[in-house]
């Protein structure tokens, strides 16, 4: 069972040792946190050489990939026909929005910006 699904932005700041960031994952004790291909994939593409990539990568493998159904691919693209023009919602967080919707669990982001209108996401600051 996942609890939570972290957004690429905080995967950015536990990677560079943000204290807050750290802290707040510290915090998270046993709970079981997820990231999603979309995720995985935005942090590996950050990854500003070959020893970063490499170091990404290792640290990715700590967290479960939750990958999306065929229900939340249809979710998201509800969502980004209703949102991108308003909102300027992204089809990246649109996917990755969309399985923490179907799991009805958090979504941790520092860019709450990027999620506020989705119908039915628990988006949150983590720190």
């Amino acid at each position: 069972m996942i609890d939570a699904i972290v957004d690429t932005s905080v995967l950015v700041d536990l990677l560079r040792g943000f204290e807050p960031a750290k802290d707040w994952f510290k915090s998270r004790g046993r709970q079981r946190i997820a990231i999603t291909p979309v995720v995985w994939m935005e942090t590996v593409q950050g990854a500003a050489n070959k020893s970063r990539r490499a170091q990404a990568i290792r640290f990715l493998r700590r967290f479960p990939i939750e990958h999306p159904t065929e229900d939340d691919n249809r979710w998201a693209m509800r969502q980004l026909a209703r949102f991108h023009l308003s909102h300027g919602i992204a089809l990246h967080d649109a996917m990755i929005a969309s399985v923490a919707a179907r799991l009805v669990v958090p979504l941790f982001t520092t860019n709450l910006k990027h999620f506020e209108p989705l119908p039915g996401l628990d988006a949150t600051r983590p720190y």
